[in-house]
Order: C-alpha cells, then sequence, then structure tokens
C-alpha cells in the first residue's frame, strides 16, 4: 500500500509541475502590449506592440527627424527586435531602412519638407527593392487587366456584376439599367445587393458568393424602403436602417434571414443601443478601425502615422476605394491601382466607364 501511495504523490507532483510550467511558457508567449526604448547606433528606436489589435508600431528618431512604422505581425516575446538601420542620404534626401532578423521592414525617405515613400525617393541605394510585376495586358468586356494581383473582384455593370479573377464571368442580377447603386455592401466572401428590380420598396436582397459566382436570394415579408442605409456589420450580420420607415434590420448571411433588431450600432467592439433619432442626427454608423489611415488631401494620397503624414504617390487620385489592412486601392481617372509599403504602387485594373461613374462599382475580394 505505501508504495502505491508513494507513486500516486509522484504522479501527482509530477502533474502539477507539467502545469505549473505550462503556465509558465504560456505567460511568457502570451500576447502582451507592452513599450520598449533603446538605442541602435545613432538612432533612437521606442518599439510597441499592440495586443489587442496585433500589431507593432516603431518610433524611430535620427537627426531630428522621427520615422514611423506600423508592422502587422503576431506577437514575438522577444523585445529589441530592431538589430540595425542603414541609412542613406543625396542632398536634402534621407532614407532609413530597419532591419530585424524577425521582422520585414520597409524604407522611409524624408527630405525637408515632407516625409513620403521609398517609390517616390530619388536615389534607391538601400537593399531594398519592390516585386518586379509583368502586366498581363488582358481585356475583358472593356476592362483591361494589368495585374489581378492574386484578388478577386466584383465591377458593377448595370445589369448585374464582372467576376474577374482566374476565370472571368458575367453575374446578371437587373432586367433593367441601373445607374445608381447604393444599397451593397462588402462582408467577408460575399456582397449583398438590394433588389433593384423592384421600385421605391423591396423584400428580396441577393448575395454573391465571390469563391464560386453563384448567387442566393434572401427574402422577407417586410417591405424596405430604398431610403435606406447599411450601418455596418458584426458576426456575420448586416446591419441596415430603413430611414423612411424608421426600422432597423439585421440580415443574417449565414442562416440568410431578416430580422427586425433595436436600434444599435456597433462601438468598441459591442452593440450599443441608441435612438432612431441619435443615428440619423449624428449620421452614426458602426466603428471601423485600421492600423494605417489613409487619407486624400488635395488629390494626393497619404498614410498618417503618429499624426505623421506620409506621402505614398505623386498621382493626382480620384478616389479611395478600399482600405483593408496595410493596403490601399485607390481611382486615378479610369485606373485602379493598389498600394502598400512592401510593394510599392501597382496598376491593377483600366475601366473607360470610370472616368464618369466610380461610386459603388468596384469591389475588392481576397
Amino acid at each position: 500500500m505505501p508504495m502505491k501511495t508513494n507513486n500516486i504523490k509522484i504522479l501527482t507532483l509530477s502533474l502539477g509541475l507539467i502545469i505549473l510550467f505550462s503556465f509558465f511558457l504560456f505567460m511568457i508567449f502570451k500576447p502582451t502590449t507592452y513599450e520598449k526604448q533603446y538605442k541602435v547606433k545613432d538612432f533612437s528606436v521606442k518599439e510597441a506592440y499592440d495586443s489587442k489589435n496585433k500589431y507593432y508600431k516603431f518610433t524611430i528618431t535620427y537627426d531630428n527627424k522621427i520615422y514611423p512604422f506600423i508592422i502587422n505581425h503576431k506577437y514575438i516575446s522577444a523585445r529589441k527586435l530592431i538589430d540595425d538601420i542603414t541609412l542613406t542620404q543625396s542632398d536634402n534626401e534621407v532614407c532609413i531602412l530597419p532591419n530585424s532578423k524577425r521582422i520585414d521592414f520597409y524604407p522611409l525617405c524624408q527630405n525637408e519638407e515632407d516625409m513620403y515613400s521609398y517609390n517616390l525617393a530619388n536615389n534607391h541605394d538601400l537593399e531594398f527593392q519592390y516585386p518586379n510585376v509583368v502586366d498581363e495586358n488582358k481585356t475583358y468586356n472593356k476592362i483591361t487587366i494589368h495585374n489581378l494581383n492574386n484578388l478577386n473582384y466584383l465591377i458593377f455593370n448595370y445589369r448585374g456584376f464582372y467576376l474577374l479573377n482566374k476565370e472571368n464571368k458575367e453575374i446578371k442580377l437587373f432586367s433593367k439599367d441601373i445607374y445608381l447603386l447604393d444599397l451593397v455592401y462588402q462582408i467577408n466572401n460575399y456582397l449583398l445587393v438590394a433588389d433593384y428590380n423592384q421600385n421605391y420598396y423591396f423584400n428580396k436582397f441577393y448575395l454573391i458568393n465571390i469563391k464560386n459566382g453563384k448567387v442566393k436570394e434572401i427574402e422577407t415579408d417586410v417591405n424596405i424602403s430604398f431610403n435606406s442605409i447599411f450601418l455596418g456589420d458584426y458576426k456575420n450580420k448586416v446591419y441596415l436602417l430603413d430611414k423612411k420607415e424608421e426600422k432597423e434590420y439585421a440580415i443574417n448571411i449565414k442562416k440568410e434571414k431578416i430580422e427586425e433588431v433595436p436600434y444599435q450600432i456597433l462601438k468598441d467592439n459591442k452593440l450599443v443601443n441608441k435612438t432612431f433619432h441619435e443615428i440619423t442626427n449624428n449620421n452614426l454608423v458602426f466603428e471601423q478601425k485600421y492600423h494605417l489611415n489613409y487619407i486624400l488631401e488635395d488629390k494626393k494620397l497619404y498614410v498618417y502615422i503618429n499624426d505623421i503624414k506620409i506621402k505614398v504617390t505623386d498621382q493626382d487620385v480620384t478616389k479611395i476605394i478600399k482600405i483593408d489592412e496595410d493596403k490601399v486601392y485607390y481611382l486615378v481617372n479610369e485606373d485602379l491601382y493598389c498600394y502598400d509599403n512592401f510593394n510599392g504602387e501597382r496598376l491593377l485594373l483600366s475601366n473607360f466607364e470610370w472616368n464618369f461613374n466610380n461610386t459603388n462599382v468596384i469591389y475588392i475580394f481576397k
């Protein structure tokens, strides 16, 4: 009996040690928000991790100038992630490139007036290159395809959409030309479109699956006014406010059902009850947060980091189409471009029609 008791004690102790060690490892590698300052040669570095939004922020100071970086990356338990920083100077231009064994970085440049992307630099002496891209120069229904960039596109054509990917196809929805498409919403791999075959009121949505191009119909017994707006989405539900009938609906994408809900918006990742007039008088919609804040100022495209404005293109930009994490998609007249810090500026598609109509006509999916 004593032998058996000793074995139980040893087993219990071993199990306890395993649990304790596992907890210790979990605490070490658990994503933790932190901020740390250190020096790399003549550069001052402030390194921070945002565990909620899962990105690193680096603020590098050199010669009284600040270079901010935001990098989407999974948590790394180590600190002081920048090992070295390369610098090039010519005339009034200074460019820096942080180097790390664990994180990929991109260069940033500035002169006496502006900070700007490396693709706008006068010299490219740093050991960094944007990937080479070959223009496909294909045409589908008057749309020139330069580079799909491994993405899927839905392009509105007044009666439906063209689905552009490896196998282009047309998706027909309407029996008449629709020139103003207001009630359309992109969520996950779907595009939700009100039934514009009806007038003034509708009771059906079309749900386009970007993966296969198939269309499902989501119907309701309720008549919804076209004087409605999409507020946003939350947990596979798209929320719509009927401003004429003063009702709010949730369209469940998975269950393909529509239900009336209390007046509410999304704030701090929680649904918050509001009144109808609070929403309409204050133009409230669901809160959206981007790691990188791309904006247009006088037709020039900038990204703001730490309240520092960084220019990303010299072109006159017509409008921003979509912001997706660190990427921005935008129109320059009839040309659709994509920009991110690691790939630079890429021409994706061209469509002469976008010179005249570019509102709610381009939808981009991964």
